[in-house]
């Protein structure tokens, strides 16, 4: 008597399902209170004078193109140091644009895996690109919310008590402490069956790179503060503005069904920039910044025309 194999395949779509209309049910939520945001307020929004400055707004497409840049730097010098391989410059910006087009899927892995493909198929070692692209994330986490927690402080972390606020800021810089991230890595790519790599990082560099991603985020911020200018509108103080932008990042981040974050960063931001900006004005930037964003990313496609093209 013939018998069929469960198939496997039913589960396997309805998660995709699943996972898609979670994906068009926190945007649409995000966009109806973000429209409702602005409408409500909408004689404060029109009265704004939004007087587009192309020399304000050229200055943040600058900043914003050298905070990816100088990520980008970043991570290329932990992958040179790991692998003892080369990476040109153009090559990890290919890489690295290319790569960031994976956010845009739900799941937040494949820019991930996007890094580490590539660089494989540049000849680094397996094990060297996952310990590369892991050790960037977690830097890019743990610094962006150091710097959000320092800047607002209870802005931020609301009344939690401050021993609770304490205790998860240092076990997040612990987890960077070069010993003991060796060892959860050690553990992360035997659970893979890969093989170990050494990291090979004193805990002065370590001090280096977090201070490097550190300067990142208040480029990246720089960029987005710079946006409010071009568009003539009140940009808010600086340091209060950047590190609002920051902290709505890091959650569209970490929101791991929203592919890039839609919805939920604009959601935080609006909120974040509440006690800095006139009613109704926060949730029009917010959306405004994602428009201006994703520009600034396709643009940042563009030298990739005048690469040569590699044969791989």
């Amino acid at each position: 008597m013939h018998t069929s194999k469960p198939s496997t395949q039913i589960p396997g779509r309805r998660a995709g399902v699943f996972r898609i209309a979670l994906t068009i049910a926190v945007v649409g939520v995000a966009a109806f209170f973000l429209g409702l945001s602005i409408i409500s307020r909408w004689d404060v929004v029109r009265s704004q004078p939004w007087t587009v400055n192309f020399a304000w707004l050229a200055a943040s497409a600058i900043v914003c193109w050298l905070g990816v840049v100088w990520l980008m730097h970043l991570w290329r010098v932990i992958i040179v140091h790991l692998s003892g391989k080369p990476l040109r410059f153009w090559t990890a910006y290919r890489i690295a644009v290319l790569a960031n087009l994976g956010k845009y899927i739900p799941g937040k892995v494949w820019s991930a895996m996007g890094l580490i493909y590539f660089l494989t198929e540049e000849g680094h070692p397996a094990p060297a690109a996952i310990a590369a692209t892991v050790l960037h994330q977690a830097y890019t986490v743990v610094s962006g919310i150091m710097f959000v927690s320092v800047v607002l402080g209870a802005g931020v972390w609301g009344k939690l008590p401050v021993a609770v606020v304490a205790t998860v800021l240092t076990f997040a810089l612990v987890i960077l402490y070069p010993p003991v991230f060796e060892r959860l890595l050690k553990w992360g790519l035997r659970v893979m069956r890969r093989e170990p790599v050494v990291l090979q990082i004193s805990f002065v560099r370590a001090i280096v790179l977090y201070a490097g991603y550190t300067v990142g985020w208040i480029i990246y911020g720089a960029g987005f503060w710079l946006m409010s200018k071009g568009l003539g509108i009140p940009e808010g103080p600086f340091w209060p503005v950047v590190a609002s932008f920051g902290g709505a990042y890091l959650v569209g981040f970490l929101a791991l069904f929203a592919p890039g974050g839609l919805g939920v960063r604009e959601g935080t931001l609006a909120v974040m920039l509440g006690p800095y900006l006139p009613p109704g004005l926060p949730a029009t930037v917010a959306v405004l910044s994602r428009l201006w964003m994703t520009v600034i990313e396709l643009i940042g496609l563009l030298p990739l025309l005048f690469l040569r093209k590699s044969g791989r």
